[in-house]
């Protein structure tokens, strides 16, 4: 028989951060002791905070971002963070092709968080030369 009943259980939704999942694994952790020590209550209010600290997780790497606000970001060129758009590293959100472009914050901060590659000065300056031919 479980001792952990399935309402105080918290599911760990893909795209979190690496560190915060490993929080809230270790917080399930440290709940499942607290249950067998008949903290019941305790795994309860735990638990909703858990639930609560992962929505808001959600909700702030769900945010829309201009290229502008991405590029404050990681203070980088607003260019920068359009090539990346453009070369597929980020997701564009836009809903219109001339539109603006949208960038989910956990999208950006997933990129920032992979490791550059070396800068290419020949690529640049053909990303450019594209760009100024467009109609």
């Amino acid at each position: 028989m479980s001792l952990w009943p399935p309402s105080d259980h918290v599911t760990i939704p893909g795209g979190l951060p690496p560190w915060l999942a490993a929080f809230v694994q270790e917080a399930e952790r440290e709940n499942q002791t607290l249950l067998e020590n008949g903290a019941g209550h305790a795994v309860t209010a735990r638990t909703a905070l858990l639930h609560r600290l992962i929505a808001a997780a959600e909700e702030h790497l769900n945010e829309e971002l201009t290229i502008e606000e991405a590029a404050a970001l990681l203070g980088r060129h607003p260019e920068t963070i359009r090539r990346a758009v453009r070369k597929g590293a980020l997701p564009d959100g836009r809903s219109k092709p001339r539109g603006h472009h949208h960038i989910r914050r956990g999208d950006l901060e997933r990129l920032a968080g992979a490791p550059a590659g070396p800068y290419d000065p020949i690529a640049d300056a053909q990303d450019i030369a594209k760009l100024r031919r467009l109609p």
